[in-house]
């Protein structure tokens, strides 16, 4: 195709911005500049490499000249020479426009089967009610006791910090055979275990459920089958499509799925608001929060005891396993 003649107005306001932004803005406005309209129909990731540019000076460049986005950009660039700008098609190569195939990109592929699987598994667990009743049997348990082994270990560290941020006593079991022999001989029947278990299935995480099991506690099992061997001894089963029988599945739906579970279980816990922000008034004061803000400027006695719960977590001990504390 071929650009306008003259330069327009939103072209204009591109070489303002950048003059404001500095060099790798002008660098930028420069690629964009050398075949206007049509440049727009590059890959972000090509303007970049071209301008020797970053993500973030992209992004200031159309901040200042007051764009979301390059397809905001587009859109507007559309209108305004009344031509059709194409949209780039989002690749893992950095080939040039044409030698790319004319079938979709391995990456938008990807995405849209992760939007479909999110979807329709997240669909799915709203309409059978697992979600729900996986929530309501958290908010009842006494202690809360969360496990994942080998890839599913870091879905268990994700849901622990989601779910400490609305109630107490939970407690994250590293996996372990130290630390699971501890949770194990810690438990009680009114408490509730929630297991990763995946392909390809960790023992420890199967004989723990059954141990807990065997004490009369809950155990809510995120899984990919019903015929997971995990299912045996679950009270409360949330079946995930991970699209693959291979270890080495989709993460997006297990992540999703953990923590719609945790906002569920939060939105009915009982001084949810005011926990999660006297937990992130201790962090300010403990310096986790606010990089380069001075010691003085934290928070007046943040860590002064509330009356319920403390800063403590479980205790370490020498088999590698972890104590109960509060949260």
């Amino acid at each position: 195709m071929t650009g306008p003649l003259a330069p327009t107005p939103t072209l204009e306001l591109l070489r303002a911005a950048a003059e404001l932004c500095g060099p790798p803005a002008q660098r930028l406005f420069a690629v964009l500049a050398e075949d206007y309209p049509a440049s727009l129909e590059r890959r972000p990731g090509q303007l970049l490499r071209a301008a020797d540019a970053s993500a973030a000076d992209l992004d200031g460049l159309l901040a200042a000249a007051g764009f979301s986005s390059t397809d905001d950009l587009r859109l507007l660039v559309a209108r305004e020479v009344g031509l059709r700008l194409a949209e780039p098609d989002l690749r893992f190569t950095s080939r040039e426009p044409r030698s790319e195939p004319r079938e979709r990109s391995a990456l938008r592929r990807m995405i849209t089967a992760e939007e479909d699987n999110l979807r329709r598994t997240l669909a799915d667990l709203q309409a059978n009610g697992a979600l729900e009743v996986a929530a309501a049997a958290l908010l009842r348990a006494r202690r809360r006791w969360v496990l994942g082994d080998l890839k599913s270990a870091g879905y268990a560290t994700l849901l622990t910090s989601d779910l400490t941020t609305s109630m107490r006593d939970v407690f994250l079991v590293q996996p372990a055979t130290g630390a699971a022999v501890n949770a194990v001989s810690d438990a009680h029947a009114d408490d509730a275990l929630v297991v990763f278990s995946f392909r390809n299935y960790s023992r420890l995480t199967v004989d723990v459920a059954r141990e807990f099991h065997a004490l009369g506690a809950s155990v809510i099992a995120l899984t990919d089958s019903y015929t997971s061997p995990v299912c045996s001894f679950a009270s409360h089963v949330l079946a995930v499509d991970t699209r693959s029988e291979s270890p080495h599945h989709s993460p997006t739906a297990v992540a999703a799925a953990a923590h719609v579970l945790a906002a569920l279980a939060a939105a009915g816990a009982k001084g949810a608001a005011r926990r999660s922000q006297r937990r992130s008034e201790l962090f300010r004061s403990l310096g986790s929060y606010g990089l380069g803000r001075a010691a003085s400027d934290a928070t007046p006695g943040a860590l002064a005891s509330d009356g319920a719960s403390g800063p403590a977590g479980p205790a370490a001990d020498s088999s590698g396993g972890a104590r109960p504390g509060r949260l």
